[in-house]
């Protein structure tokens, strides 16, 4: 069964995150302050460990579970104000925002595409990296707009759009070209969450072999260069 951490000091924000899980079969373990929560990481494994940035410390959590061997492949999710910088975020390792005021229907939708991810990563050990990739994307509605990646893995991405709101729903296109390799990728996206400042984060759905082949030894090789130069950053 999968495995998830709450951190988060709010009743109902506790009870919608719970009840959600467990609708989509994910036990659901619940903290309240941040140094319980990071004492559990410590020697627990958790498919995905979701903090609440209005408890302090709550991004300490984060940046420690990558630290951890047993929670270094957790899917991190931050429950966060619409104002949030982006790259403040990434840099304590987020891959998932969820936006507040958090409803029913927007936290199923992200938690569903966010159990997706949490299954294939038990399965694969799926690498992450942060970029900032030019790339296209396509509503099956409206013209092509310039986005750029800002981290990418082999089942999604999060996105930005400067000066704009996305307004866009659904499935999507999304057409990039990784650095260093002349083929373009082409894909089908589903956009699992947005924000009204033109930040999203979409799951990839359809995806030629190629370009996923492609993908995967590209991510494969950039996370073995950023772990190194932390490493050398650290000593």
């Amino acid at each position: 069964m999968l495995r998830s951490l709450l951190l988060s000091r709010d009743e109902g924000t506790v009870r919608l995150i719970t009840r959600i899980f467990k609708d989509l079969d994910v036990e659901a373990q619940h903290f309240a302050e941040s140094s319980e929560a990071i004492a559990k990481i410590s020697n627990s494994r958790f498919d995905a460990i979701v903090v609440d940035d209005q408890v302090d410390d709550a991004h300490l959590v984060l940046e420690k579970a990558i630290e951890f061997p047993s929670c270094s492949k957790s899917v991190r999710i931050a429950l966060a104000q619409p104002d949030v910088k982006m790259n403040a975020i990434f840099r304590t390792g987020t891959q998932v925002i969820l936006y507040k005021p958090l409803s029913l229907e927007r936290v199923r939708h992200g938690l569903r595409a966010v159990r997706n991810l949490m299954a294939r990563d038990r399965r694969r050990g799926g690498e992450r990296v942060q970029t900032m990739l030019p790339a296209k994307m396509t509503p099956r509605r409206g013209t092509s707009k310039d986005i750029v990646i800002v981290d990418l893995s082999d089942s999604g991405a999060a996105i930005n759009l400067e000066n704009g709101d996305l307004r866009a729903t659904g499935s999507v296109g999304l057409d990039f070209v990784l650095p260093g390799n002349p083929e373009r990728i082409h894909c089908t996206a589903e956009l699992v969450w947005q924000d009204n400042q033109g930040n999203a984060g979409m799951r990839f759905v359809d995806m030629a072999t190629f370009g996923r082949k492609q993908l995967c030894e590209w991510l494969k090789e950039n996370a073995k260069n950023t772990k190194a130069a932390a490493s050398r950053a650290g000593r």
